[in-house]
């Protein structure tokens, strides 16, 4: 019906019904009119029931003033752990695990209308505490002003969003790290890693891993890393990679594929830290423990660690070998009359001299104070061919040892007393060994010094 059709009609009825406007009309439209809205009263909170009741979100209704719950919904019994009567009269600080202090400021911001959404730390029955988000409107509900409350739990949103937070403050540490795809191409680094290595992100990114590689390693290197990673979905250990710039450096690599819930690989993140300064430590540490810090000789340690491997060698091979034990003569001397400063300058010296004399294979050693000790290895099979190649080296290294050395200021002549003995032998032993070089030593400093004797079985020294 349109509206000229409604005037109409009201016109037409109004000439065939008598006027009549007496209070009596008057009251009973007002009586209509209030049980209109009693009606409609009813029929919404029927309705808000009806919703409050079989909605799957939680709800409470709560009265603001008493902070007590007026009502709950089956889903709050549910969700808290509650029965619904227990609900209904708890206070709400029972539920809400926040300072006193912290929820009145919050309750008159949601009175006022300032603020609408909450996030809460609510605790359930068995004592869990959850987080939630709450949502709060006031509404009149049987001639009471109420919160009108509907809480999501976001636990698990606040600790993927945790996590994302932790992640994004670990991937930009001071750990170097690249995130690739499946197939290897990079689609991620962090500022360590360019300052690491040089490359920015928008060099980095598209590319692989691969122009990072120093070629210190081969394939069968890379391909056993890889089984790894397949096998077990992670490997580490010590690489070399190349710089930006061409340097060539040692890192700690730790590579870690990333699956999703089929177990597929979708990502590889790989994280490194330079160890440059962690390999000269071990460097140095390893120098210190097998060097002499003055000469940078073999100490007495590595030689005989040289000294064991040479009669392994001989006694699967056909090789002979030989040491050749030296004392400098009269070094005290040197110390008491122009100081230990000069002693070291001639030490230092004559290790130069000696590693002239020697082939590449063959060690000098210090053991301390003015000894020093030559092992010669791949001399001839025969036994007198290897003395006289011992012999020749012999001679040589007196020749160098007999020159005239310059001290600071100082011209200084020194000379060597030497002791030899061959090793080669089924039953050879390094302390025997050595004892027989010391031996035939001080058989050439009783000789008059400056000369070469071996050691011998039968006379226990003889001149070469």
């Amino acid at each position: 019906m349109n509206h000229t059709e409604s005037s109409q009609s009201s016109t037409d009825q109004a000439a065939i019904e008598p006027e009549n406007t007496g209070p009596s009309d008057d009251m009973a439209a007002r009586l209509q009119r209030k049980e209109r809205v009693i009606r409609a009263l009813q029929e919404s909170e029927a309705h808000f029931r009806q919703l409050f009741e079989q909605h799957s979100a939680v709800m409470l209704l709560v009265d603001h003033q008493s902070r007590v719950i007026v009502d709950a919904n089956p889903a709050a019994a549910q969700f808290y752990g509650y029965p619904l009567q227990s609900l209904r009269g708890m206070e709400v600080s029972r539920i809400n695990s926040q300072p006193e202090s912290e929820m009145n400021r919050q309750r008159l911001r949601a009175i006022t209308g300032a603020q609408n959404k909450f996030c809460f730390d609510h605790r359930l029955a068995s004592g869990i505490v959850r987080a939630v988000e709450v949502h709060i409107s006031i509404v009149n509900y049987r001639g009471k002003s109420l919160f009108f409350s509907i809480i999501h739990d976001i636990t698990e949103r606040k600790l993927a969003e945790a996590e994302l937070r932790i992640a994004a403050v670990t991937f930009e540490s001071n750990e170097s790290m690249v995130i690739t795809d499946a197939r290897g191409v990079i689609l991620r680094v962090n500022q360590a890693f360019t300052q690491n290595t040089g490359y920015s992100a928008l060099e980095a990114v598209g590319q692989t891993p691969r122009i990072l590689k120093s070629g210190r390693h081969d394939a069968a290197f890379y391909l056993e890393m890889w089984e790894a990673i397949d096998h077990t979905g992670a490997w580490q250990g010590e690489i070399w990679d190349r710089r930006k710039n061409g340097e060539i450096y040692p890192k700690w690599l730790t590579i870690s594929a990333v699956k999703d819930s089929n177990g597929a690989v979708t990502h590889y993140v790989g994280s490194h830290i330079d160890i440059t300064e962690r390999k000269a430590s071990e460097e140095k540490i390893r120098h210190l423990a097998f060097y002499d810090p003055l000469t940078c000789l073999p100490n007495r340690r590595l030689l005989m660690n040289r000294l064991q491997l040479a009669l392994d060698s001989c006694a699967r091979g056909t090789r002979q070998g030989a040491l050749l034990f030296i004392d400098l003569d009269n070094f005290k001397t040197l110390n008491d009359t122009l100081g230990h400063d000069m002693g070291d300058l001639l030490l230092q010296e004559v290790a130069r001299r000696l590693e002239a004399c020697v082939r590449d294979g063959d060690t000098v050693a210090r053991l301390g104070g003015d000894e020093f000790v030559v092992m010669l290895e791949g001399l001839s099979v025969q036994r007198m061919d290897a003395a006289r190649q011992t012999a020749a080296i012999g001679e040589k290294i007196l020749a160098q040892l007999n020159l005239p050395y310059q001290l600071a200021t100082h011209e200084y002549h020194s000379t060597p007393s030497m002791g030899a003995t061959l090793f080669g032998k089924p039953g050879d032993a390094m302390g025997d060994l050595m004892k027989q070089a010391d031996t035939a030593m001080y058989q050439a400093k009783k000789a008059g010094r400056n000369t070469l004797r071996f050691f011998d079985d039968q006379t226990n020294s003889r001149e070469s």
